[in-house]
């Protein structure tokens, strides 16, 4: 039996600041462990302490609004994903008051064999007013604001996002298995429409692969990068990095930061539009409309693709603007009303 490769060690880096940040990492477009970010954040400091003191804290900070939590049976051990068949999930969503969440997960800390809560996303604005002034992120705008993340161990199965990500483990320690995004080809990703979450999910368990069922995963594995946090640092992932996220702890808090251009988020339906419109062509229509894309989409020349035609003419072809986005909108609103 081939055994698998085991992932490289994500680099990591101390005493980043903004303008490294900006000038440096972003346009690397690699992930990199922060190593300390965020270690001096009140936050940071009361879990190190314990998981009562963090808990207290957050407490303090709750406001009476709930958060969309996650509930499965100590037998799925911590994996949030799909049942067998496919026909729904091995959890359940339900939305409880922040508090609630917090008080339960102590309740349960001790308990060998409990049940699995993940509480997800919520916006510290809604949920901890206080939060993002009280532990401020050095690296973005104020504009971006934090959510956060609580719950006992979990797994959570391979995906990416479109945005941008800084993730801190505040409380516990996190693991992270990333995989470059090319190897969408070896990761054997799930349906687009039915989602843990949002976007799309690998179908492999990291922790068990099934190699029979999913034998290119061991290439994956070969271009795989594994980065272990402790309490107070941080990982930035650049869009669409694949990566699958574990927490081991019986308390755990993470604090992430999403942003992106607006309409990054529309690059999937982008992807299921081609699959109407091309996936299905004959070969050769399909290596002519490559040529259309690389063109207009991906050269590096493609800004300029409209620079020989007057300003008032480009329409769709023209600089990214308001006006263009909207009369782009249109011209695919106007497709779609012709299938």
């Amino acid at each position: 039996m081939v055994e698998l490769v085991a992932p490289k060690g994500l680099k990591s880096r101390e005493s980043v600041t903004r303008q490294i940040f900006d000038t440096d990492i972003r346009p690397a477009g690699k992930p990199l462990i922060l190593k300390g970010l965020a270690a001096d954040w009140p936050a940071t400091q009361a879990a190190m302490r314990s998981s009562d003191d963090i808990a207290s804290y957050l407490t303090r900070l709750a406001s009476d609004a709930s958060v969309m939590t996650y509930l499965g049976k100590p037998e799925m051990a911590g994996r949030f994903f799909y049942r067998e068949d496919m026909r729904g999930f091995n959890f359940e969503r339900r939305e409880i008051a922040i508090k609630k969440v917090i008080a339960k997960l102590l309740d349960i800390k001790d308990d060998p064999s409990p049940m699995h809560i993940y509480a997800g996303a919520g916006q510290s604005a809604d949920l901890f007013p206080q939060f993002a002034a009280a532990n401020p992120m050095p690296l973005l705008d104020s504009a971006v604001t934090p959510r956060v993340w609580i719950g006992n161990a979990a797994r959570v199965a391979p995906h990416f996002d479109a945005s941008e990500n800084i993730a801190v483990a505040v409380r516990a320690r996190r693991r992270f298995l990333l995989f470059p995004p090319d190897q969408v080809k070896n990761l054997y990703i799930g349906p687009f429409e039915v989602t843990m979450a949002g976007p799309p999910a690998s179908m492999v368990d990291p922790t068990a692969p099934d190699l029979e069922c999913y034998p290119k995963y061991r290439e994956a594995m070969n271009q795989a990068f594994i980065a272990e946090l402790e309490p107070g640092d941080a990982i930035y992932i650049p869009s669409l990095w694949w990566h699958f996220v574990q927490s081991f702890e019986p308390f755990n808090v993470l604090v992430n930061y999403w942003w992106a251009n607006e309409t990054a988020g529309a690059g999937l339906a982008a992807v299921a539009h081609g699959l109407l419109s091309i996936r299905d062509l004959p070969a050769n229509e399909k290596q002519a409309w490559r040529a259309l894309f690389d063109h207009y989409v991906f050269s590096d020349e493609a800004s300029r693709a409209a620079d020989h035609l007057p300003e008032h003419i480009q329409g769709v072809l023209g600089p990214s603007s308001p006006e263009r986005d909207r009369k782009i909108a249109a011209f695919l609103i106007g497709g779609l009303n012709d299938i």
